[in-house]
């Protein structure tokens, strides 16, 4: 009995922290590509194309958001301000007509990753 008490508050104590996810947002108003690595496992799929390029010898996804929608790029416990180990990728490219983002290693983009309100925290594109 005792087990199963602790177990149940242990269930409870754990489940009060949601996680939320860190967000690539186009506001740019245009279609833009990102190219991502390594791949992400839960991307929505209706409706969006992955594609693959290589790029130097690395094998990179490539999709196309349309304005105002979104791609995860990774999540933190709601309590937590992000840190780089929240971040899933390791190289992110934005390609905004003739501009272009690069990104290497999760810390340069955790870098542009910005709280947008409470819980919210998201790399906003313009």
């Amino acid at each position: 009995m005792r087990y199963l008490v602790i177990l149940l508050f242990s269930v409870a104590l754990f489940s009060c922290d949601p996680v939320h996810n860190l967000t690539l947002n186009n506001q740019s108003g245009n279609a833009i590509e990102v190219l991502y690595r390594p791949s992400l496992d839960d991307i929505p799929t209706d409706g969006i194309q992955i594609e693959k390029e290589e790029i130097q010898g690395q094998q990179l996804d490539k999709i196309t958001l349309d304005s105002a929608e979104i791609l995860r790029i990774g999540r933190v416990t709601a309590m937590y301000t992000p840190t780089a180990d929240d971040v899933e990728l390791d190289y992110l490219e934005i390609r905004n007509g003739q501009d272009t983002i690069r990104l290497t290693g999760k810390r340069a983009i955790l870098s542009t990753i910005q709280k947008i309100e409470s819980l919210d925290w998201r790399l906003v594109v313009k």
